[in-house]
């Protein structure tokens, strides 16, 4: 009996290899078996803390403007894992990810692979059979072992280096940047979309000898605070300040210019419309206008968060908190960035084994002085609740995973019907 993409996911979940076993060499002879052929005319990879997810989606909507075929992977999914896998925007079927692992399975004989790999490799073969004209490929986790980085780009961003995931990467930035930097490539383009980033990324770009082009030199994304932003590259002889600010990154969208711009295209009325129009789930998404979800699950995407709800909700409306996170993460950091926006706190852990449980994150709000604190068992219960007890004109943010995210939505959704 065949697997079903559900079968399949489910046992992709309980094969992990050993901590010592996480190098590339688990997945390159697989992916050289695997891929027999280009995966693309040209590769982008996009690498970062934050704001990689938002540059792909750019990016592929520029390129969609030139008539180009284009394949993208991120990670993680909101809803179906079908969406990690896209073609033209299109999450991929069920049939073609499923032939893609039945491959990654016959291929791989003893070699444990993670979930990731297995997403990874499958992405990279359903790509390589499908004639495409770009690919654009998120890291998931890091740089230097992410199995996206087997790959060799035309194109390298790096969109940002904060803390996150440390106990991986390291404890500091400095080594969270060597980590991620290991994407660039020898004369090679690495868009840098970080002003300040820690001097390992450049030392790391020079080693690998890499050329750079940083936001704030080479390019810039300039807030015109009405409303408006314009962005201009020193290679490009047209600047634009038409693009229209939304709850998207500037930054994320100049990235995507740049490296655009780097492919050989130039700047019309269709690429400022492509940027205007882009939108994400999940990021600063006002859902029936009493919902704000956000996916930020790490101090840096917080203060982004929190800027956001200072610039577009200040002083006009009370702002109430739904809140789970992985037991990975620095709780302190991520609420000591939304406290002061927030009055009120809900707190829940969503489905998901790695989530701190309510008694946890209860604690660390306690002792962080946070007066008004409730604890829902769900997020649904947790939806529910603080819709049933808001103020009319409340404004509830649901942020702190993307599992969060995903179970808030079809939560609310729930409640239409």
């Amino acid at each position: 009996m065949e697997k079903s993409l559900e079968n399949w996911l489910n046992y992709i979940q309980t094969l992990r290899p050993t901590e010592e076993d996480f190098s590339l060499v688990r997945v390159r002879h697989i992916y050289k078996d695997l891929v027999n052929t280009s995966l693309a005319k040209k590769v982008v990879v996009v690498g970062g803390t934050n704001g990689k997810g938002t540059t792909v989606e750019f990016l592929n909507n520029l390129a969609l403007t030139k008539g180009l075929k284009v394949g993208s992977y991120t990670s993680p999914h909101l809803f179906k894992f079908n969406e990690r896998i896209r073609i033209n925007g299109e999450p991929i079927g069920d049939d073609q990810i499923v032939n893609a692992f039945e491959s990654i399975e016959e291929i791989r004989g003893e070699q444990k692979l993670t979930y990731f790999d297995f997403a990874t490799l499958a992405a990279l073969k359903i790509f390589s059979k499908s004639k495409l004209d770009l690919v654009i490929l998120e890291i998931g986790i890091g740089g230097r072992f992410d199995p996206v980085n087997i790959v060799n780009p035309d194109i390298s961003i790096l969109t940002s280096v904060d803390l996150d995931h440390e106990n991986w990467l390291g404890d500091t930035k400095e080594k969270i940047g060597k980590e991620k930097a290991a994407i660039f490539r020898k004369n090679k383009p690495a868009i840098l979309g970080q002003l300040r980033l820690p001097s390992s990324v450049l030392t790391e770009a020079e080693a690998i000898g890499a050329e750079v082009i940083h936001i704030g030199k080479e390019f810039n994304a300039t807030d015109h605070r009405n409303g408006i932003w314009s962005y201009n590259f020193n290679r490009s002889q047209k600047d634009s300040n038409e693009f229209k600010k939304n709850n998207l990154s500037i930054e994320s969208a100049a990235c995507a210019l740049t490296a655009f711009i780097l492919l050989g295209y130039d700047l019309n009325h269709s690429s400022i419309e492509a940027i205007n129009s882009t939108q994400l789930k999940g990021r600063c998404d006002l859902v029936d206008g009493k919902f704000l979800l956000d996916v930020s699950h790490n101090q840096a995407s917080a203060k982004q968060l929190s800027n956001y709800l200072e610039s577009n909700y200040k002083n006009n409306r009370k702002i109430s908190a739904i809140f789970g996170v992985m037991q990975d993460k620095n709780v302190k950091e991520i609420i000591s960035e939304i406290k002061p926006r927030v009055s009120k706190w809900r707190i829940t852990s969503p489905k998901i084994e790695r989530a701190m449980n309510t008694k946890e994150l209860s604690n660390i709000l306690t002792k962080m002085a946070v007066r008004e604190v409730y604890t829902s068992s769900s997020v649904k219960e947790s939806i529910r609740e603080a819709l049933a007890e808001s103020d009319d004109d409340e404004l509830i943010v649901v942020f702190g995973s993307f599992y969060m995210v995903s179970e808030a939505f079809e939560e609310i959704h729930n409640l239409r019907i």
